[in-house]
C-alpha cells in the first residue's frame, strides 16, 4: 500500500519519505505538499487518501495543523517565506495573508481556470469575493452562503416541556433551564446550556451578534460611510448577553481556551445542550452522541429574532477561504497547471463524494439515483478516514442527498432559507491601508477586549478605551 506522509506542525521527513520521493519521480506522480487545517483529533487514515492519490496520479504530503493554532501557523509560515506548494488560507481578512497575496508570494491562477472543465465553472460572485485587487490567487473552499444557526438537544427540550427557540430571550431561558432543571433526568447537577469555544467568528459570538443586529465586519451609516462592526451598539448588546450567560454559569467557564473538538465533545458527551455555529455540524454531533446515548436527539433552528423582532444571520460570502499555490515551492507555469489539473480532478463527482461521504459500501450506501444513507455501524471509520478530508474540498458538488436523515434534509433547507436573512459584508473584497498595516494586530486587540469583557476582566468603560 502506498504510504502518505502526514505532517502535524513540524515533523522531519524520514528516510522512508526520501525513498518515496525518488519512487514518485520515477513513476511520474506529481508530488504536492499542502498545509491543511485539522478539525478532528487525528489525521485521516490512509485508505481514502490512497484512492485520491491513485486516481489523480499524485503523492500527497499533507501538513495537518490543528484548527485552534492554524492562524498562528499560517502567519509563521508566510513570514518564513518557506511555504509548501499549496497553502490553505481560511481567513482572507487576515492582514498577513492579504499582504502575502499582494506581494507576489502566490501565483495568480484565475486566468488559467478556463482551461479546466470544472474550474471554468467556478461561481463568478464567489471568485470576486476571494479576489484581491481584482486578481484571483486561489481556488475557493465552497461553503453555503449562510450556514449559521442553533443546534439544540431536542430530547432535553421534550423532557422539560420546552419548545424550539424563536428569539434570543428564548435561547437564554433554554440555557438556564438546561443548567438548572436536570434536562437529562439523571438526578445530578451535571449539565449546562451553551457549549462555546475560543473563536469569536465561527463559535457562538458572531452569530449571536448578528441576531442582535450587528453588521457583518462593516456597517454603513446614514451617509453610506463604512464603520467597523465593533462600533455598533448591537455588538455591545451581544457582549452583554454573552457576559450574562457566563456570569450565571449557563455556558462552559473555560470557553476562551476551548478548542472546536472540545466544544463538540461537551455536546456529544451530554454536558451541554446548545451549540451555536454551522448547522451542518448537527449531523456529526448527532451521530457521535447516539453512539454514547441511544436517546440522544438534536434539532436545528435558523431564524432567531433579535430584541427588535428582526431575523438575521451573517453571510460567509460563499467561501471559507481558498487554496493558493506558492511561488516559493512552485517555480514554473507547467507545475502550476499540473496542480490545477489535480484540483480539477478532485472536483469530479467520484472524488467529491469520496471526500464527503466516504467509500460506498463501507461508509455509506446509495439509495436510488442520488440518495444515500450513512452506515452507522461504521461511523468510527468515517470519522477516522473521511471527515478530515472535508478540508481538501474546494468545489462542493454535494451530488448525493440524504435518503433517510430528516435532520440532514432540514439542514439543507435551512441553509437555503438563510439566504433570505443573510447580512452581507459590504466591504468584501475591499482592503484598507490600516487593515493592511495593522489589521491582524487590531483584530487581536478587539478580540481580546471582547473576551475580557465577557469574562468580567474589564468593564464597559475600559472596553470603550480599548476599542
Amino acid at each position: 500500500m502506498k504510504k502518505l506522509c502526514c505532517l502535524i506542525l513540524v515533523l522531519v521527513f524520514s528516510a522512508g519519505c526520501t525513498q518515496q520521493k525518488a519512487s514518485t519521480e520515477e513513476d511520474g506522480a506529481l508530488e504536492i505538499n499542502w498545509l491543511v487545517p485539522l478539525h478532528t483529533p487525528q489525521p485521516p487514515k490512509e485508505k481514502a487518501l490512497d484512492i485520491i492519490e491513485d486516481k489523480t496520479n499524485t503523492k500527497l504530503k499533507l501538513i495537518w495543523v490543528p484548527d485552534s493554532t492554524k492562524e498562528e501557523r499560517i502567519n509563521t509560515t508566510l513570514a518564513s517565506g518557506n511555504m509548501p506548494k499549496v497553502m490553505t488560507l481560511p481567513d482572507l481578512e487576515d492582514s498577513a495573508v492579504v499582504s502575502a497575496l499582494r506581494s507576489g508570494m502566490f501565483w495568480e491562477i484565475g486566468p488559467y481556470f478556463k482551461d479546466y472543465p470544472n474550474l471554468r465553472k467556478l461561481d463568478k460572485t464567489i471568485l470576486k469575493n476571494i479576489s484581491v485587487d481584482g486578481k484571483v490567487y486561489g481556488i475557493y473552499r465552497e461553503r453555503p452562503m449562510a450556514r449559521q444557526g442553533v443546534v439544540i438537544r431536542k430530547d432535553w427540550l421534550d423532557n422539560l416541556g420546552l419548545e424550539m427557540p424563536e428569539t434570543v430571550d428564548d435561547l437564554y431561558k433554554i440555557a438556564k433551564a438546561f443548567t438548572e432543571q436536570d434536562p437529562d433526568q439523571n438526578g445530578k447537577d451535571d449539565t449546562f446550556g451553551l457549549a462555546d469555544r475560543n473563536d469569536l467568528t465561527f463559535g457562538a459570538f458572531k452569530t449571536l451578534a448578528s441576531y442582535f443586529g450587528a453588521p457583518n465586519e462593516w456597517g454603513t451609516d446614514e451617509d453610506g460611510n463604512l464603520f467597523p462592526y465593533f462600533k455598533h451598539e448591537a455588538y455591545k448588546d451581544a457582549m452583554a448577553y454573552m457576559k450574562k450567560l457566563y456570569e450565571e454559569g449557563l455556558m462552559n467557564r473555560d470557553f476562551a481556551v476551548t478548542s472546536k473538538t472540545q466544544q463538540q465533545d461537551l455536546v456529544i458527551q451530554g454536558k451541554a445542550g446548545i451549540y451555536i455555529g454551522a448547522m451542518s455540524d448537527a449531523m456529526n454531533l448527532r451521530d457521535q452522541g447516539l453512539a454514547l446515548n441511544p436517546g440522544f436527539q438534536l434539532d436545528i433552528a435558523n431564524r432567531i429574532k433579535g430584541p427588535d423582532g428582526k431575523e438575521r444571520t451573517w453571510a460567509l460570502g460563499g467561501h471559507g477561504g481558498m487554496f493558493a499555490i506558492s511561488k516559493s515551492s512552485v517555480k514554473t507555469e507547467k507545475e502550476v497547471r499540473k496542480i490545477l489539473a489535480f484540483f480539477d480532478r478532485i472536483a469530479e463527482e467520484d472524488l467529491n463524494n469520496l471526500m464527503l461521504y466516504g467509500i460506498e459500501g463501507v461508509h455509506y450506501e446509495k439509495k436510488g439515483g442520488s440518495g444515500y444513507f450513512r452506515k452507522q455501524e461504521n461511523y468510527h471509520l468515517w470519522e477516522a478516514e473521511i471527515q478530515p478530508l472535508n478540508q481538501l474540498i474546494g468545489v462542493n458538488k454535494q451530488a448525493l442527498k440524504s435518503a433517510e436523515d430528516p435532520l440532514r434534509a432540514k439542514n439543507e433547507k435551512l441553509e437555503e432559507d438563510n439566504r433570505a436573512i443573510a447580512v452581507q459584508n459590504p466591504a468584501e473584497p475591499l482592503y484598507s491601508a490600516a487593515q493592511m498595516d495593522r489589521g491582524t494586530e487590531l483584530k487581536k486587540i478587539i478580540d481580546d477586549a471582547t473576551f475580557q469583557f465577557i469574562l468580567g476582566e474589564i468593564n464597559e468603560k475600559a472596553l470603550t478605551r480599548q476599542s
